[in-house]
Formats: structure tokens, C-alpha cells, sequence
């Protein structure tokens, strides 16, 4: 089941960012993911982290993960943003027996400063 919004986040290189998805209440006790498509879809390319409980943070790199369950909220925390951080995530719950439910976010990174409006 796929959440229906896509987010679009715009981070700077050596940046920081934060992507949260929110999840159903029916899920808050089930394992959370967030991915990235690295290439082409060749066994490999995708980089995951997993958390294993809730109320708990898991890390891979420079991707931090919390599942927040009192707010049905996963977040990613990105540090150091590089070039290769652009394209395509997603955030995701194990979902046994059925499909897992995803949320689509694109990350684009820039040379420059970001200044919101």
C-alpha cells in the first residue's frame, strides 16, 4: 500500500536534512525502513536502514532513523548531504502477508546555499 503524497526536499551539499513520514496507527509496532535507489535496480544499489523496535534509533552511515510511535512518525536525519544523496527514497513499513506501506520522498542536493522564501 503506497502512501499517496510524494514529498520533495532540497538540501545543500554538506548539509544537514530531516525527512519524517507518517504512518497508520494500526502499524506503530511493526519494523520501519528507509531506502535509497543507488543505480540501477541491481542487487546492491539499494541502501537501507532498518529499525528493529520502536521508540528506538538505528543508524547506517550518515542516515540516523527514529520511529516515533506516540506520533506515527518515521524520521531520517541526513547528515553531510553529497551529491549521491539526490534521487529517489523512500519510508516504509514491514507489513507481513501483504504490501508494505511506502512513502515516496526525492531529495535534491545543491552546490549552493538554500534560501527558503
Amino acid at each position: 500500500m503506497e502512501n499517496s503524497l510524494a514529498v520533495n526536499i532540497t538540501g545543500s551539499v554538506g548539509s544537514n536534512i530531516s525527512v519524517s513520514c507518517s504512518y497508520p496507527e494500526t502499524y506503530e509496532n511493526n519494523s520501519k525502513y528507509f531506502c535509497q535507489m543507488s543505480g540501477s535496480f541491481a542487487p546492491g544499489d539499494l541502501q537501507c536502514v532498518h529499525t528493529t523496535q520502536p521508540e528506538t534509533r538505528s543508524e547506517r552511515g550518515r542516515v540516523a532513523l527514529l520511529d516515533d510511535t506516540s506520533a506515527h512518525l518515521l524520521t531520517a536525519n541526513i547528515s553531510r548531504l553529497a551529491p549521491e544523496d539526490s534521487g529517489k527514497h523512500w519510508c516504509g513499513v514491514d507489513i507481513a502477508l501483504l504490501p508494505d506501506f511506502t512513502s515516496e520522498i526525492w531529495i535534491t542536493v545543491t552546490k549552493g546555499e538554500i534560501h527558503n522564501s
